[in-house]
C-alpha cells in the first residue's frame, strides 16, 4: 500500500485476463488503475523488463485521481 495526497492505494498482481485488465474492446491491458477501489491492478503476463514501466504509467494515473487532474486525450 502507498499514499498519494492522503489517500491509500493498493496494488494487486491478477491474472492476464483478469477483469480490471480487460478494454472495452474486449482486448486486456498490462495494467489498470481503478480510482472507485483505489487500486492498482497489474497483469501477472507483464515481462519482467517492463514491470517498472507499467507500475509507472498507473501511478501516473493514480496521483492524477487522488489530486483531481484530468487530462484531454488531444
Amino acid at each position: 500500500m502507498f499514499e498519494i495526497n492522503h489517500i491509500n492505494w493498493d496494488i494487486k498482481l491478477v491474472s492476464f485476463n483478469h477483469p480490471k485488465v480487460r478494454r472495452s474492446d474486449g482486448s486486456f491491458a498490462l495494467g489498470a488503475c481503478d480510482d472507485t477501489t483505489k487500486t492498482i491492478y497489474i497483469s501477472e503476463d507483464v515481462p519482467s523488463y517492463k514491470i517498472k514501466k507499467v507500475l509507472c504509467h498507473e501511478i501516473t494515473h493514480a496521483a492524477m485521481f487522488s489530486y483531481n487532474v484530468n487530462l484531454n486525450i488531444d
